[in-house]
Protein backbone atom coordinates (compact mmCIF):
# COMPACT_ATOMS: atom_id res chain seq x y z
CA UNK A 1 0.00 0.00 0.00
CA UNK A 2 2.67 2.07 0.59
CA UNK A 3 4.40 1.97 -2.74
CA UNK A 4 1.06 2.97 -4.32
CA UNK A 5 0.75 6.17 -1.86
CA UNK A 6 4.64 7.36 -2.61
CA UNK A 7 3.51 6.71 -6.88
CA UNK A 8 0.18 9.05 -5.87
CA UNK A 9 2.31 11.90 -4.23
CA UNK A 10 4.78 11.31 -6.86
CA UNK A 11 2.09 11.80 -9.68
CA UNK A 12 0.70 15.13 -7.81
CA UNK A 13 3.76 16.50 -7.65
CA UNK A 14 3.64 16.51 -10.95
CA UNK A 15 0.69 18.40 -11.62
CA UNK A 16 1.64 21.01 -8.82
CA UNK A 17 4.78 21.82 -10.35
CA UNK A 18 2.71 22.39 -13.76
CA UNK A 19 0.74 24.78 -11.48
CA UNK A 20 3.99 26.65 -10.34
CA UNK A 21 5.03 26.87 -14.01
CA UNK A 22 1.55 28.37 -14.88
CA UNK A 23 2.19 31.18 -12.13
CA UNK A 24 5.55 31.97 -13.05
CA UNK A 25 4.72 32.32 -16.51
CA UNK A 26 1.70 34.30 -15.43
CA UNK A 27 4.42 36.62 -13.10
CA UNK A 28 6.71 37.00 -15.79
CA UNK A 29 4.27 38.02 -18.73
CA UNK A 30 0.81 39.38 -17.41
CA UNK A 31 0.61 42.67 -14.88
CA UNK A 32 -1.21 40.98 -12.43
CA UNK A 33 2.31 40.24 -10.69
CA UNK A 34 0.80 39.93 -6.98
CA UNK A 35 -1.78 37.66 -7.80
CA UNK A 36 0.55 35.38 -9.38
CA UNK A 37 3.14 35.51 -6.04
CA UNK A 38 0.54 34.91 -3.81
CA UNK A 39 -1.03 32.13 -6.27
CA UNK A 40 2.87 30.71 -6.27
CA UNK A 41 3.10 31.15 -2.31
CA UNK A 42 0.50 29.44 -1.64
CA UNK A 43 0.97 26.57 -4.01
CA UNK A 44 4.59 26.16 -2.34
CA UNK A 45 3.07 26.36 0.92
CA UNK A 46 0.79 24.13 0.10
CA UNK A 47 2.82 21.64 -1.25
CA UNK A 48 5.40 21.63 2.02
CA UNK A 49 2.26 21.34 3.86
CA UNK A 50 1.23 17.96 1.55
CA UNK A 51 5.11 16.75 1.81
CA UNK A 52 4.89 16.96 5.45
CA UNK A 53 1.53 15.16 5.67
CA UNK A 54 2.78 11.97 3.32
CA UNK A 55 5.79 12.08 5.73
CA UNK A 56 3.84 11.73 8.52
CA UNK A 57 1.43 8.96 6.96
CA UNK A 58 4.35 6.74 6.17
CA UNK A 59 5.92 7.02 9.56
CA UNK A 60 2.77 6.31 10.86
CA UNK A 61 2.38 3.04 8.45
CA UNK A 62 5.87 2.50 9.37
CA UNK A 63 5.14 3.23 13.54
CA UNK A 64 1.89 0.58 13.04
CA UNK A 65 3.80 -2.15 11.12
CA UNK A 66 6.47 -2.54 13.87
CA UNK A 67 3.63 -2.54 16.54
CA UNK A 68 5.19 0.80 17.88
CA UNK A 69 3.40 3.95 19.25
CA UNK A 70 3.08 6.92 17.21
CA UNK A 71 2.06 10.38 18.13
CA UNK A 72 0.29 12.97 15.76
CA UNK A 73 -0.12 13.71 12.01
CA UNK A 74 2.36 17.15 12.38
CA UNK A 75 -1.34 19.54 12.22
CA UNK A 76 0.40 21.96 14.10
CA UNK A 77 3.35 22.56 11.81
CA UNK A 78 0.77 22.56 8.95
CA UNK A 79 -1.72 25.18 10.29
CA UNK A 80 1.53 27.16 11.07
CA UNK A 81 2.62 27.37 7.71
CA UNK A 82 -0.35 28.50 6.45
CA UNK A 83 -0.76 31.04 9.52
CA UNK A 84 2.98 32.00 8.03
CA UNK A 85 2.26 32.52 4.24
CA UNK A 86 -0.99 34.44 5.60
CA UNK A 87 0.98 36.54 7.87
CA UNK A 88 3.36 36.95 5.20
CA UNK A 89 0.55 38.02 2.80
CA UNK A 90 -1.24 40.14 4.95
CA UNK A 91 2.80 42.08 5.99
CA UNK A 92 3.65 42.59 2.03
CA UNK A 93 0.35 43.00 -0.11
CA UNK A 94 2.00 45.03 -2.52
CA UNK A 95 3.85 41.65 -3.24
CA UNK A 96 0.97 38.92 -2.60
CA UNK A 97 -2.48 39.17 -2.87
CA UNK A 98 -4.16 37.48 0.28
CA UNK A 99 -6.86 36.13 -1.93
CA UNK A 100 -4.49 34.30 -4.50
CA UNK A 101 -2.82 32.63 -1.61
CA UNK A 102 -5.58 30.88 0.64
CA UNK A 103 -6.90 29.73 -3.48
CA UNK A 104 -3.36 28.68 -4.04
CA UNK A 105 -3.37 26.92 -0.40
CA UNK A 106 -6.31 25.09 -1.54
CA UNK A 107 -5.06 23.77 -4.92
CA UNK A 108 -2.94 21.48 -3.81
CA UNK A 109 -6.42 19.32 -1.75
CA UNK A 110 -8.36 20.40 -5.10
CA UNK A 111 -5.22 18.39 -6.98
CA UNK A 112 -5.68 15.07 -4.87
CA UNK A 113 -8.80 15.04 -5.07
CA UNK A 114 -9.63 15.57 -8.55
CA UNK A 115 -6.66 13.12 -9.16
CA UNK A 116 -8.71 10.86 -7.07
CA UNK A 117 -12.01 11.28 -9.16
CA UNK A 118 -10.12 10.55 -12.56
CA UNK A 119 -7.87 7.87 -11.48
CA UNK A 120 -11.17 6.16 -9.60
CA UNK A 121 -13.07 6.55 -12.93
CA UNK A 122 -9.82 5.02 -14.98
CA UNK A 123 -9.70 2.01 -12.54
CA UNK A 124 -13.18 1.50 -12.78
CA UNK A 125 -13.37 1.88 -16.52
CA UNK A 126 -9.54 -1.12 -16.58
CA UNK A 127 -11.56 -3.61 -14.65
CA UNK A 128 -14.92 -3.52 -16.02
Amino acid sequence: MLESLIGMYHRHQKYLVIFIGLCLLGWFFTPYVHIFLGLKLGLVVGWFNYWLLMRRTQAMTKALAENRTFYGMGTTARMGSVLLATIIAVKLPDYFHLYSVMIGLGIAYAVIFLDFIVYSAYRRKKYS
